[in-house]
């Protein structure tokens, strides 16, 4: 696997609308594709040096220590329009594709169900163990939205964050109750332009990241569930670069992954818990070692490993130690093109 310490600039608005989305005209989009299904059971290993991109071969991460209690890694795959999942080890243990259409941003919960945002298909799937065709539990509703996250809360309400509606409109978060397949609120806000990523805190509010009228990247938080109405949007004192790729509540605290697409310095802020409006500092910098081009993340049950997928058709996704943000390693899969979504199971709980 060979390093690099750059890389070429893309520009904001082809990595977001492109590149983790594949929604558009323009775009890449779903279906089966021109690669060859890779083999099930079969597994590469490979590992680098912190201090570059991986480059050359597409890749999923994997895990390196016996301290990670990890037993699954899924990844979306935008441009095949499938989901692949991964064991601990780096074999493929099974493909899903029937009814996806462009999928994006995944996670799991406790029990160890698989929510998928559906993104042109327009609905929310959740499978369950053991993730086949056959194990499809439920289709969530979100007609006439490009859903590209979503996130489950403790008390198992479900967010849809929606880029955009198909009438070019700014997207919004769709919620449902626990159970239900059609949504019991939708919520938006005429600041934002899109909402891409989402994460529940232990309490049930949603914390969402996206981009407003201008195409800055902002975060935000939803309170209520089924009886929210507003988004408050939250300011930081730290200003957001170009592109925010993710977010994850850990421990109460809020994780922002946030990535420059002129410099190529993908870096987490950890922040505490909002106050008055505003996420104040972060208490936390993790520094990325590797890769660029993200596009969601998740963080294993024992809270120090990341897991990142990459947008781009040279990347996977690449496994980090938290909070050091040392880039452990890597296992090449060529049958990946277009990462748009990760998640682990079981994944670190808010």
């Amino acid at each position: 696997m060979t390093l690099i310490s750059g890389g070429r600039t893309r520009s904001r608005n082809v990595a977001l609308a492109c590149a983790s989305l594949s929604l558009l005209a323009g775009c890449s989009g779903s279906g089966s594709g021109g690669l060859a299904p890779a083999t099930v059971g079969t597994s590469a290993l490979s590992s680098s040096p912190a201090g570059g991109s991986v480059r050359s071969e597409r890749t999923v991460a994997s895990v390196a220590d016996d301290a990670a209690p990890l037993t699954q890694v899924i990844v979306a795959d935008s441009g095949l329009g499938n989901v692949s999942v991964f064991d601990a080890a780096g074999h493929l243990q099974t493909r899903l594709k029937k009814g996806l259409h462009a999928p994006g941003g995944l996670t799991t919960d406790p029990a160890g169900n698989l929510y998928v945002s559906n993104t042109q298909a327009h609905n929310v799937l959740i499978y369950a163990q053991p993730y086949a065709e056959g194990t499809l539990k439920s289709t969530l509703d979100d007609a006439g939205e490009y859903p590209t996250d979503v996130a489950v809360s403790e008390s198992g309400v479900v967010a849809a964050t929606n880029i955009q509606s198909q009438a070019g409109t700014g997207g919004n978060v769709a919620f449902y109750a626990k159970g239900a397949t059609t949504a019991c609120a939708s919520v938006s806000d005429p600041g934002w332009n899109g909402m891409q990523f989402g994460a529940f805190d232990a309490s049930g509010n949603l914390f969402i990241v996206g981009i407003n009228q201008s195409g800055d990247p902002i975060a935000g938080e939803i309170s209520g569930g089924c009886s929210a109405t507003s988004v408050v949007t939250l300011s930081a004192a730290n200003p957001f670069t170009a592109n925010l790729a993710g977010v994850q509540v850990v421990n109460g605290n809020i994780l922002i992954l946030d990535q420059d697409y002129n410099t190529f310095a993908p870096v987490i802020y950890t922040y505490a818990p909002p106050s008055k409006g505003s996420l104040g500092s972060p208490i936390a910098t993790t520094a990325l070692t590797a890769g660029i081009e993200m596009t969601g993340f998740a963080m294993t049950k024992d809270d120090k490993h990341l897991w990142i997928a990459h947008s781009d058709e040279d990347y996977g996704g690449i496994e980090y130690t938290y909070p050091a943000g040392k880039f452990v390693n890597s296992f090449n899969e060529p049958n990946l093109v277009t990462e748009a979504g990760i998640a682990v199971n079981p994944a670190a709980r808010p």
